[in-house]
C-alpha cells in the first residue's frame, strides 16, 4: 500500500496549474487591468484590488477565475456603488451575466478567462462593514502573508473536497468554501495534517485560527471556527451538519487507505435494472417540475422549504416518511420515499375526557359514522379518510399549499407532475440522484 506522501506527490501535478494555463491567466490579468484602469480613469477615488484564490494562487486547473473588487469611498451610496460598479464591469469585460450575492455584480470573461467584477466599500475596520463582500479584502489581508507556501496544500484540499462533493458553502451544496479551505490550512500546517487531524473532530469543536486553539462547546450543533477578521462571524455557518461528517468519514477513509481516487472525481454508475428491483418493493415518489429562472442560492433554498412542507403533510396524514430529498437539473425534483404506499380508510378522532360534562354530552349528540369507544377514559371514533395513498396526499399538497413551498416555486410546483414506483425511471437526468438517495451500492 503507497503511503500518503507518496499519493500526495503522485497528485500534486494534478491540482497544480500548467504553465500554459498560468499564462493565459495572466494574459486575461493585464488586459483586465489595462481595461480597469481606463474605465476608472473618470472615479479616481474608487480602486481595484486583485482579491480571491486567483490573488493568493490557490486556485485550481479546473476552477481559473479572476475576482476584482471595486472598492468604493464610504461617501458614495448603495445607489451609486451598484450602478458605477455594474456600469464599469460591463465595460471591462468581452460578455457579461448579471450575477448577486450582497448586491448586483458582473460575471463575465476576458481573454477566454472567467472574471468577477464586484463593488464594495473600502473601509478601515471590519467593524464597519455594510454587506458580507466588504469583508473579502480584509480576509484577503489577513490570509496573503500566512498562507504563502501553503497554496498547494489548499489545492489539495479543495481537490479532496470536490471529489467528494464538499467543496462550496452556497447553499446547492452546504459545503467548505474556498477561505475555510485557506484557514484550515493555515491553522494545521499542511493538507496531511489536516486530514490526520480531522479524523477526530467533534461537533463541539470552535477553531480558533488566529489564537492557534481548539475549544469545546457544549450543546453546539456544528463546527465553529472563528472568523480572524470578524470574531463573532462562524465561517463554517454553511457547512452541514451531514457535510460535516461526511468530511470526518472522508479522512478517516483516506488516512486508513490512501488512494489518487480521493482527488478524482467519478460520475456514479447508474444501473436501471438496478433500480428498478428497488422500486418495485419501495414506495418512493417523486414531484417533477419547470425549473424557475431564479438564482441558484434560491432556488435551493426554496426546493429544501418545499420538501419540508410536503414532508409535513405527509406525516400529518400519518404516513411515516424514510427518507426525502431535492435535486436540480434541467427541471426540478422532489423526492420521497415512505414506509407505505396506502393507510386505513380510517383514522381515529379524538373526543373529550369523560370527566368534561357538557363537552361529552355534544360529543355524544353527534351523528356519526361509526361507534364511539373508550382509551383512557376519553372518547375515540373512526373517520373515514378522504386520502389514502401517498401519491394523493403529494397531489393534494402541490394543488392546494403549493403557496406555503417558496414565491418562486409555487406556481411551478402547483402545475407539476407526481411519478411512483417505475414511472421514476423516466425521469432521465434524476437517475444518478435517485441511485444515491435509495442508497443503492455499485
Amino acid at each position: 500500500m503507497s503511503s500518503i506522501e507518496e499519493i500526495l506527490r503522485e497528485v500534486l501535478p494534478e491540482v497544480i496549474p500548467g504553465e500554459e494555463l498560468v499564462r493565459k491567466a495572466k494574459k486575461a490579468e493585464e488586459e483586465l487591468r489595462r481595461r480597469l484602469d481606463s474605465a476608472l480613469s473618470n472615479y479616481p477615488d474608487i480602486e481595484y484590488r486583485f482579491l480571491g484564490s486567483y490573488a493568493r494562487d490557490t486556485w485550481l486547473p479546473e476552477s481559473l477565475e479572476i475576482d476584482v473588487f471595486l472598492l468604493f469611498p464610504e461617501h458614495y451610496s448603495f445607489e451609486e456603488l451598484e450602478r458605477i460598479g455594474i456600469e464599469v464591469g460591463k465595460s471591462v469585460v468581452d460578455s457579461y451575466e448579471m450575477r448577486y450575492a450582497a448586491h448586483p455584480y458582473v460575471h463575465g470573461l476576458v481573454a477566454g478567462v472567467e472574471v468577477d467584477v464586484v463593488p464594495c466599500y473600502r473601509l478601515k475596520s471590519p467593524e464597519r462593514i455594510k454587506s458580507a463582500v466588504d469583508r473579502t479584502p480584509f480576509h484577503h489581508e489577513w490570509l496573503k502573508d500566512r498562507i504563502r507556501g501553503k497554496e498547494n496544500d489548499v489545492r489539495l484540499l479543495k481537490r479532496f473536497l470536490k471529489a467528494g462533493n464538499l467543496y462550496g458553502a452556497e447553499f446547492k451544496v452546504r459545503g467548505f468554501s474556498g477561505y475555510l479551505c485557506e484557514l484550515l490550512v493555515v491553522f494545521y500546517g499542511s493538507f496531511e495534517n489536516l486530514v490526520r487531524n480531522a479524523t477526530r473532530w467533534r461537533r463541539e469543536m470552535v477553531i480558533d485560527v488566529e489564537n492557534g486553539k481548539i475549544e469545546l462547546k457544549k450543546d453546539q450543533r456544528s463546527l465553529f471556527v472563528v472568523d480572524p477578521v470578524d470574531r463573532k462571524r462562524n465561517v463554517a455557518a454553511n457547512l452541514s451538519v451531514d457535510n460535516f461528517a461526511r468530511f470526518v468519514e472522508r479522512c478517516r477513509l483516506f488516512i486508513e487507505n490512501p488512494s489518487p481516487e480521493f482527488f478524482r472525481t467519478a460520475s456514479r454508475a447508474v444501473d436501471v435494472d438496478r433500480l428498478r428491483e428497488e422500486l418495485e418493493g419501495r414506495f418512493v415518489y417523486a414531484v417533477s417540475f419547470e425549473r424557475p429562472p431564479i438564482v441558484e442560492d434560491n432556488l435551493y433554498t426554496q426546493l429544501e422549504r418545499a420538501e419540508r412542507r410536503i414532508r409535513k403533510v405527509l406525516e400529518d396524514n400519518e404516513f411515516q416518511v424514510l427518507r426525502s430529498g431535492h435535486h436540480a437539473g434541467e427541471r426540478c425534483y422532489l423526492l420521497f420515499e415512505t414506509t407505505a404506499g396506502e393507510i386505513s380508510k380510517v383514522k381515529k378522532h379524538y373526543g373529550p375526557k369523560i370527566e368534561s360534562y357538557e363537552n361529552s354530552m355534544r360529543f355524544l349528540r353527534k351523528n356519526r359514522e361509526y361507534e364511539r369507544f373508550f382509551e383512557d377514559g376519553r372518547y375515540v371514533t373512526y373517520r373515514r379518510r378522504k386520502l389514502r395513498r401517498a401519491e394523493q396526499v403529494i397531489e393534494h399538497a402541490i394543488a392546494t399549499q403549493h403557496e406555503s413551498m417558496g414565491k418562486d416555486l409555487s406556481d411551478y410546483i402547483r402545475d407539476g407532475s407526481v411519478h411512483s414506483g417505475e414511472e421514476i425511471l423516466s425521469l432521465h437526468e434524476l437517475l444518478e440522484f435517485l441511485t444515491e438517495f435509495l442508497g443503492v451500492r455499485e
